[in-house]
């Protein structure tokens, strides 16, 4: 069984327990703000150096999660969000093209995700090397039809191949007549290594692109890189399961918000920001 349904079922059981903060609404917090930092020194700082450089660890978490999460459902929301915030970005620059949401991406990774697991799954090695070739033939690309393009579509791979992983090792590897022993050991070191393989290309395709667009000097560069590799050790450690760190009442029904209207808020801080540089231009350093 895996940890989700381990965790699901335990809540059931204990109506207590479902007030509990997981350690995604940890995680989703720590994006968030971080999507506050970047959002506040892109439209309102003159020198944004140091705000990018904290605010470019938001996205990966983002597509991570997508990639971890098992749920189909496109919510129509990502849409027409995603419609109206990309509209908004290009009025502010003239109506000139700009690359379509966040949002946008995250419906097309949910589309994309049970196949491309199908086909990991099917084909192991020979299925991940396909979708990480198609993804770097994509790059030059990608990031024209949607925002952050392959390089969050590789975060998202990660996150995929970090729930394999995670779903794999809660099997009883003892064995049973339809998953021997041997096979589930295959299975969970397969899936160690995919996990490990995905989140150093993830690292290292996001901190050449990000250096490409942004130019960070070279003490700004060196401390986003050690930002992108203690966030891939994070995630490296990500399970998704009640946290052992349980704050006061109030701290973890703010956090238990955030978890679960994350998208919601970050939306609301884009268009608020989009706004206020449209409505009062002064402010636009």
């Amino acid at each position: 069984m895996i940890d989700a349904v381990r965790s699901t079922n335990m809540l059931a059981r204990n109506p207590q327990t479902s007030h509990a903060v997981d350690n995604t609404d940890w995680l989703k917090t720590a994006a968030i703000i971080l999507v506050a930092v970047d959002h506040i020194g892109y439209f309102f700082m003159e020198d944004d150096t140091w705000w990018s450089v904290f605010g470019r660890l938001a996205a990966p978490t983002f597509f991570f999660l997508m990639g971890y999460a098992q749920t189909r459902t496109i919510p129509s929301y990502w849409i027409w969000l995603g419609v109206i915030l990309t509209l908004l970005d290009s009025s502010n620059k003239n109506w000139s093209w700009v690359a379509p949401n966040i949002l946008l991406s995250f419906a097309l990774i949910r589309l994309a995700r049970p196949h491309v697991q199908m086909l990991v799954q099917n084909y192991y090695w020979a299925g991940l090397a396909l979708v990480v070739c198609v993804l770097f033939v994509a790059l030059p690309i990608a990031g024209k039809i949607v925002d952050y393009g392959a390089e969050g579509w590789l975060w998202a791979l990660f996150g995929l191949c970090q729930r394999m992983y995670v779903d794999g090792s809660a099997i009883d590897v003892r064995g049973s007549a339809q998953t021997p022993a041997p096979f589930a050991h295959a299975v969970i070191k397969n899936a160690n290594f995919m996990r490990l393989l995905t989140c150093f290309l993830a690292m290292v395709v996001y901190a050449w692109q990000e250096q490409r667009e942004y130019s960070f000097p070279q003490i700004p560069f060196t401390i986003f890189l050690v930002g992108v590799g203690v966030l891939s050790l994070s995630l490296c450690l990500f399970h998704r399961a009640a946290s052992p760190i349980q704050p006061p009442k109030a701290t973890a029904s703010v956090l238990r918000f955030i978890g679960r209207h994350t998208l919601e808020i970050y939306a609301i801080q884009l268009a608020g920001s989009e706004l206020i540089v449209k409505l009062v231009p002064h402010l636009t350093p």
